[in-house]
């Protein structure tokens, strides 16, 4: 197995969506399964007072879908 390039690392994260149900909140980034050398500062993400019930995390990109 080959390391990942830069080009992997731009797209970590660029089309990931993850939902989560009102039991997961409060929600943040990077949540429990998010591998160790992935991860970042973490993050609080309001979610549920969005329009959308949608959160993106402004440091790796995931999208977060709250669904009831």
């Amino acid at each position: 197995m080959s390391a990942p390039s830069i080009a992997d690392y731009k797209r970590l994260n660029d089309t990931r969506e993850v939902v989560v149900k009102r039991q997961d909140l409060p929600l943040s980034c990077p949540i429990d399964t998010t591998a160790l050398w992935c991860s970042h500062p973490r993050v609080s993400l309001a979610i549920e007072s969005s329009g959308d019930k949608t959160a993106r995390c402004p440091y790796c990109g995931t999208l977060y879908r709250l669904i009831d």
